[in-house]
């Protein structure tokens, strides 16, 4: 059997994207122990508000508390360099599988180790990070990932980032994609009472835009969005609707909260916060479009939950989204207000146009699955442990 630890510093505790990628594979690695000899042995290691989040509905998932090792990244950098390998040596793990890597890392494991790296957005935006997060990710962060005996990675665009900023061999950087859960990204039996629901409960009302994303500026690019909206608004290109964004606010939400206030459609732009978890298929079902016009993503996992919720959906060219979204979506230049207000615009008062992408969007988002995405970091791990037992 095959002993694995897997830290879950630096997830969020599922209030992001790194966190929804843990929590599904968690799920998965948890079914393939019902078997009668199981090949693997899974330990997550973190604080108690980890386990009630990462292992609930789960019966065979094993847990290490740990309780103060992540109160900034830092102090657990620091932390993954000491104690985390003492506790490797402690529960005897074969290998360390660090689902945060682009964040949390050690080179000090005295195991093998398999390392998911989501994106290096931190070196493609300026002022994402204060001083001391910048020298991390520009120095420290490429030798650290070098030490990884495998790299996982979710786009063909971040496995290119990897090589050239980490000066990683291609052959030691495999990519998985993510995927949208099939059993919870479903298309609407009523999409009208879907945005009514969720209208009524967080305040506004529908028909709406979407655009899901923390509050981040400038990187996930909320601000080029309300310009378009507000434009589109004042010269009523568009019909009467909403703009909703809900998202926690992070780095620099005070300027898109400003944008918001000072644009023509300001009675029109809805922040709703952090929304509940069980919300968030209706928010897709109900969305008349869905644009993601980020200036960088390392995979753009909403756009393939709203594309299995039958939402059309637009995004930027920017990083990975091409790649993500397909051939068959619309993309537009993430700097160009006008580009942005063009695709909103051919899209919403076109609806053979909306049906198209819709049905487009459902096919697309079906050819990627969890079970793949499980199946194929197991496989990592099998070559890894034969590769060290080779040695």
């Amino acid at each position: 059997m095959i002993r694995i630890g897997i830290p879950s510093f630096g997830t969020d505790t599922g209030r992001s994207g790194i966190g929804s990628y843990l929590r599904e594979l968690i799920l998965r690695f948890d079914r393939l122990q019902d078997a009668a000899d199981p090949e693997f042995y899974f330990e997550l290691i973190g604080p108690e508000v980890d386990r009630s989040h990462y292992l609930q509905h789960t019966r065979n998932i094993s847990w290490y508390q740990v309780e103060g090792a992540d109160p900034s990244p830092i102090r657990n950098f620091f932390w993954n360099q000491t104690k985390l390998p003492r506790i490797c040596r402690r529960q005897k793990y074969d290998l360390l599988f660090l689902p945060a890597a682009n964040r949390r890392l050690t080179g000090r494991a005295p195991c093998p180790t398999v390392g998911t790296v989501h994106d290096l957005a931190s070196l493609h935006i300026a002022d994402k990070y204060n001083f001391s997060h910048r020298i991390f990710n520009q120095k420290m962060l490429p030798y650290l990932i070098k030490r990884l005996d495998h790299i996982i990675t979710v786009s063909g665009f971040s496995r290119d980032d990897i090589v050239k900023f980490s000066g990683v061999p291609g052959s030691r950087v495999t990519v998985i994609h993510l995927a949208a859960d099939s059993a919870t990204f479903t298309p609407a039996e009523d999409r009208h009472a879907a945005a009514a629901k969720v209208g009524a409960k967080y305040g506004f009302k529908p028909p709406y835009i979407l655009y899901i994303s923390r509050l981040e500026h400038p990187g996930k690019n909320h601000n080029t969005l309300i310009k378009a909206f507000g434009a589109l608004r004042k010269a009523k290109t568009i019909p009467s609707m909403r703009l909703v964004l809900p998202g926690p606010d992070k780095e620099r939400a005070e300027e898109i909260h400003r944008e918001a206030e000072t644009s023509p459609a300001a009675a029109d732009i809805v922040f709703p916060g952090f929304i509940d978890a069980e919300d968030l298929a209706d928010f897709y079902r109900g969305a008349e479009l869905f644009v993601l016009p980020s200036h960088f993503e390392g995979f753009g996992l909403p756009v393939l939950e709203a594309m299995a919720c039958g939402t059309p959906v637009i995004t930027s060219t920017a990083a990975s989204l091409p790649e993500v979204s397909g051939p068959h979506t619309p993309h537009f230049d993430p700097d160009n207000v006008q580009a942005l207000q063009e695709a909103i615009a051919g899209i919403l008062k076109n609806d053979e146009r909306r049906s198209e992408l819709s049905q487009a969007g459902l096919a697309w988002a079906a050819d990627f699955s969890w079970e793949k995405t499980a199946a194929k970091t197991l496989d990592v791990f099998r070559s890894v442990m034969g590769k060290n037992a080779a040695l």
